[in-house]
């Protein structure tokens, strides 16, 4: 990937922040924020920072940390029904 403009650059750390944080709820006890923390003085930047930490799926979570469930089912029927069970909830 070539050069990234700041906002996306923003929103990558986002989401990477997130994940590092519930990772070390996990592992240390520290609680996640409830607000994401500040990343820049530019209301834009932070704008986008907001949006991608608070866009980070349980799913994301749980594959990130090393919680997530690999399909164990034969049936593609059952496969699909766990990929959406993942991805979608409902």
């Amino acid at each position: 990937m070539g050069r990234l403009y700041n906002w996306q650059f923003a929103k990558q750390q986002g989401k990477a922040k997130r994940l590092e944080a519930e990772m070390n709820a996990l592992t240390k006890g520290v609680p996640v924020p409830a607000k994401p923390p500040l990343f820049s003085h530019d209301a834009t930047l932070q704008s986008h920072f907001n949006i991608a930490w608070q866009r980070v799926s349980q799913c994301e979570i749980n594959m990130h940390v090393g919680k997530a469930r690999t399909p164990q089912a034969s049936d593609l029927i059952e496969n699909i029904k766990e990929f959406r069970e993942c991805h979608f909830p409902s």
